[in-house]
């Protein structure tokens, strides 16, 4: 064999070892052959999630709840470990600001309420991925809020109505709509979490401002007729403040209250005709993150079943899907009247509501 025979030789071995290891980069681990979310991705999307190694997950508390019941699952079939930090949303949101801002981003996955991640879209962190998960396309879409499209998906429900005393309040008395709870005989009798900053309590005063039937005229007759308590606490502070018997009703009241309670303690979770208020608790992969495949990797898996939904559902926050059934009704986001969902440009933009409350309620 002549070398110019040889050279060709080599470089036709160099070229097939070459095609062949191009070929074993595109096919799924043996494991995963058959695996519905690694085929929905595809073999170049997990082989690098795979040796990402990880996925870095930032949420609020419940976030925590749903990986103590589900995170070995994901990591035993996956092969790709789950780190998590959660806290209080607004400090996660201020988290991943500053994180980006210095060039060292840790978070790979959020999930967050659309809010912020509304905020976070507007300085250009949320890359625009649709999951393809299965169960995705069968949550109501209706109550998510989704403007601009494809950059976040909807992950349940923060639903709020109110709290009531059933000691001091008797059942033929709970208010049928929000405007019975403009009377006199409440005055001084109702407490508010404070609606003039980012949280529980101005979201649902929010949500009762962008309400036809409500708006401003009814958070200014609240105040002038009952002069509402501002509670300046957590939801549960909230709560406790009614079960406690420091005042009869309370807004910001989840159907937690049911939940997280002894039976018979003496505190109802109340809907009136309006509806829930609520905001949308959503699902996101950050732009240029570390691990963005095993970002995809999780939120795919993430709604790929009705099992990771129900979960969810039960230690989150419940999702609008209609195959889930919780074991505590009042929590339930389908059996009550829903109000409209509040306008992305509000709700990405809420600082200008903050300071019409502080009209009606007084600086901070």
């Amino acid at each position: 064999m002549n070398i110019v025979s040889r050279c060709g030789l080599m470089v036709a071995t160099v070229l097939a070892a070459f095609g062949s290891g191009q070929a074993l980069a595109q096919q799924l681990p043996a494991h995963l052959a058959n695996d519905p979310v690694a085929k929905a991705l595809g073999a170049k999307i997990i082989n690098a999630a795979i040796k990402e190694g990880a996925v870095h997950w930032y949420g609020g508390n419940t976030t925590r709840d749903f990986l103590k019941k589900k995170r070995k699952e994901f990591e035993k079939r996956f092969g790709i470990k789950i780190n998590a930090t959660t806290g209080s949303l607004r400090k996660m949101t201020q988290r991943v600001r500053t994180e980006y801002a210095v060039k060292k981003p840790i978070a790979d996955a959020i999930a967050f309420n659309s809010q912020y991640m509304s905020e976070l879209h507007g300085i250009n962190l949320l890359e625009k991925w649709r999951p393809p998960g299965k169960e995705l396309a069968n949550i109501d879409p209706e109550v998510f809020v989704d403007e601009p499209k494809g950059y976040w998906w909807p992950a349940g429900l923060s639903a709020q109505a109110l709290n009531i005393n059933t000691d001091m309040v008797k059942k033929k008395d709970y208010p049928k709509s929000y405007w019975d709870l403009v009377n006199p005989k409440w005055k001084g009798k109702i407490v508010i979490r404070d609606p003039r900053s980012a949280g529980g309590g101005a979201w649902q005063m929010l949500h009762i401002y962008t309400h036809p039937d409500l708006g401003m005229k009814y958070i200014k007759e609240l105040k002038r007729v009952v002069d509402p308590f501002i509670l300046h606490g957590s939801t549960d502070q909230g709560r406790d403040a009614v079960l406690l018997g420091r005042f009869p009703i309370g807004f910001n009241g989840r159907g937690d209250v049911v939940r997280d309670l002894p039976k018979g303690a003496p505190i109802a979770f109340h809907v009136p005709k309006e509806g829930l208020a609520f905001t949308p608790l959503s699902m996101a992969v950050l732009k240029d993150s570390k691990r963005p495949n095993a970002a995809k990797v999780l939120l795919t898996w993430f709604y790929s079943s009705v099992s990771n939904l129900q979960m969810w559902s039960e230690t989150s926050r419940p999702i609008s899907h209609p195959a889930i059934k919780l074991s505590v009704q009042e929590r339930s986001v389908t059996r009550y009247p829903r109000m409209k969902p509040i306008p992305m440009k509000i709700l990405g933009k809420p600082n200008f509501f903050f300071k019409e409350m502080e009209k009606v309620f007084g600086i901070r």
